[in-house]
């Protein structure tokens, strides 16, 4: 879920950069408490919408007075009514639930102790305890949520919530139906990001060489150079004392990684303080996502011997209190803990994934050392010798796939290449990113293999076949996720959604096919656009049998015009639009049908595009924030392709996706459900 989704989903009633402080944390929660499907993200943020009122309170207003010595909520110790009132947007309240809250945490992973929230009760009101707080309530308090969220049943989980009978089951209906009707954006987002290195070469040679150890797996990772242990060592003046701080071992780093630019930041208060531990998160992350690891200092006792998280096995750490040094090699955020990806020289099994909360406290009152410096993303020059290409692991030799072992300049190379291409930037050679080229290739006319080697590297640098950069969404927008049509009109495409409305209005030869007929997911992108381009004008260009062989727009003329809208009236008779096999002609007809000769409008709906064309529908029938802009401004006809699936994809989710004014801020998709709601059809506006 996005910032602008999540405004959507609470409401609007906040300013944007409260929720974009939201965001990462309730993505989090959401996922932690397994809301992986829509119905459970409608439902979650539907019940904690209308219990903080659209995330404007995440604390109690009143001061808790009324729970004191509440035993029913654990408040056995003078204060304890003020000190553990509601807090969260779902008000977890009690000294006996902030104690069970914060068991369940640090055996998660998420907190650094079980009492974390006993000792610190206003943390709760914080965005990421807070959130985390309903994932416990809605997991382990009520553990129905998700299995009445699966079943749709409204009354029944806000019940849980609130207790039988609901109060405001209106209020919290009426929000759930509008974050339905989000779909698969409200789903959580994870990023987890690793940078490769081989694992073999992590384990210390000698028992004392844990910094070495770490600081040859940032060097190796990031130059493909293994420098000796002993070597580095020497550089850093270690003996069978270990070495003395990670002080000596910035300058070392500096020294194989120039332009690294590595500091040293001590953390001596223990525990952390807030900022300290902030300061932490900012300055890994930002040295993993420049391409290099960090070397950190932890002493761990056995009470905090480092614990395994988001499904890793824990280290086997034992002898006492551990001096070490470590490498960080990646981090992750949502779906889980946030967490680093530790290179672990010493103990089985030399991986795994430790809590950032945990790290937090394992480096006091030592430090780390991290790079300031970045790896520079901007650089359009292909960035392999002659004879090599980014391909498949199985590959010849010269075949550049991400794997550990390989240079990470290259493996950055491959990064920058994702990063313009609009794909996930990981710098490994997968079938998304080779997908992409295909479809460059293919709009070049080259040969399609998938291999990105000098010339393919320059299409996603150089030229304009920006096709990639809305042809997936554009497909989604009218065939609905995976070809299954769109769950707020009714699981239908855009097509059939109109012949629906047709149909409610008694209009001739509109009548929708029995069953909404999967597409198959297209990954070719030609037959994307074949796809998009048959759903505007109908099979071979002759229109739909659903809205009586009509191409698109002029089924919706037909409706205005039998709704009695001046200028609505459909040409005399449909004629067949020649069909296209070329890219370029095809990406031209598309962008015709969604804004009119020379981006003027079409005369059928009175010189409109087709927005501004619901826009009017919707006005007509009284739907609240429909009504066009006075005219409509003719827009620039596109000679490039890159520009017309830009205004193709503004067409149907709005500027920057953020739907239209003239259609309440919705997107076409979205203003077509609205309309139907209004007539009352079923399963439209969800």
């Amino acid at each position: 879920m996005d910032t602008q989704t999540l405004a959507k989903a609470m409401g609007n009633g906040l300013p944007m950069a409260a929720y974009e402080g939201f965001v990462g944390p309730f993505n989090e929660a959401l996922a932690a408490a397994d809301c992986t499907n829509v119905e459970r993200a409608a439902m979650w943020c539907a019940q904690l919408g209308h219990e903080s009122l659209g995330l404007r309170y995440m604390e109690e207003i009143a001061d808790g007075h009324a729970y004191e010595w509440r035993e029913d909520l654990g408040n056995t110790q003078p204060g304890d009514g003020r000190r553990f009132k509601g807090r969260g947007p779902i008000q977890l309240t009690g000294r006996g639930n902030y104690r069970r809250f914060g068991e369940w945490a640090h055996r998660k992973g998420y907190a650094p102790a079980a009492e974390h929230f006993t000792a610190n009760p206003a943390l709760v009101a914080e965005p990421r305890w807070g959130f985390l707080a309903a994932t416990y309530y809605w997991t382990v308090e009520r553990p129905q949520l998700n299995a009445l969220s699966d079943a749709r049943d409204i009354w029944r989980a806000s019940a849980a919530v609130n207790g039988a009978p609901p109060n405001h089951l209106q209020e919290r209906t009426d929000r759930w139906n509008r974050c339905l009707a989000l779909g698969s954006a409200l789903l959580p987002v994870s990023s987890e990001k690793r940078l490769p290195y081989p694992r073999t070469q992590v384990i210390q040679d000698t028992e004392f060489n844990c910094g070495p150890a770490s600081a040859q797996t940032v060097i190796l990772a990031n130059t493909g150079d293994l420098i000796l242990e002993s070597v580095l060592g020497t550089e850093m003046g270690t003996d069978h004392e270990g070495t003395d701080h990670v002080g000596l071992i910035a300058p070392v780093l500096n020294r194989y990684l120039p332009g690294a630019d590595y500091r040293v930041s001590q953390m001596p208060n223990d525990p952390a303080l807030p900022q300290q531990a902030q300061k932490l998160w900012a300055d890994v992350k930002h040295s993993i996502d420049g391409g290099y690891g960090v070397v950190a200092n932890i002493v761990a006792p056995p009470g905090n011997y480092p614990r395994g998280v988001r499904g890793s096995t824990s280290p086997e750490y034992g002898g006492g209190t551990v001096w070490h040094y470590i490498a960080i090699m990646g981090y992750a955020e949502g779906g889980g803990p946030r967490a680093f990806w530790v290179a672990d020289s010493g103990f089985k099994p030399y991986g795994y994934w430790c809590s950032f909360e945990q790290m937090a406290t394992l480096i006091p009152p030592k430090g780390y050392a991290a790079a300031a410096g970045s790896a520079p993303l901007e650089l359009d020059a292909f960035p392999l010798p002659a004879g090599y290409y980014y391909g498949p692991f199985e590959g010849p030799r010269e075949s550049i796939s991400g794997r550990a072992g390989e240079r990470a300049a290259w493996i950055e190379g491959l990064r920058r290449w994702q990063l313009k291409a609009g794909v996930a930037v990981d710098g490994v050679y997968g079938e998304q990113t080779r997908l992409r080229a295909i479809e460059y290739q293919q709009a070049a006319g080259f040969s399609s293999n998938g291999h990105i080697g000098p010339k393919t590297w320059e299409l996603a640098f150089k030229e304009p076949y920006g096709v990639k950069v809305g042809t997936p969404d554009i497909w989604h927008q009218l065939l609905g996720t995976e070809g299954r049509g769109l769950p707020q009109i009714g699981g239908r495409t855009l097509v059939d959604a109109v012949a629906i409305i047709g149909e409610h209005l008694s209009i001739s030869g509109f009548a929708p096919p029995p069953a909404q007929d999967v597409v198959l997911q297209r990954t070719e992108i030609d037959a994307r656009l074949s796809d998009i381009w048959i759903q505007l004008v109908g099979t071979e260009g002759k229109g739909w049998p659903q809205i009586g062989g009509r191409t698109l727009v002029d089924a919706i003329a037909i409706i205005g015009q039998n709704l009695g809208i001046s200028e609505f009236a459909p040409p005399p008779a449909h004629n067949d639009v020649p069909q296209r096999t070329n890219t370029n002609d095809r990406v031209l007809d598309i962008w015709i049908q969604f804004l009119g000769f020379d981006g003027k409008g079409w005369p059928q709906i009175g010189g409109r595009t087709l927005v501004d064309a619901i826009a009017i529908i919707g006005q007509n029938l009284g739907i609240s924030g429909f009504a066009p802009p006075p005219a409509h401004n003719g827009v620039p006809q596109r000679t490039e392709i890159e520009e017309r699936v830009t205004d193709i994809w503004i067409q149907l989710l709005g500027n920057d996706g953020n739907g239209w004014t003239q259609i309440g801020g919705r997107s076409l998709v979205d203003g077509v459900a609205e309309v139907g709601r209004k007539l009352q059809i079923p399963g439209f506006g969800l």
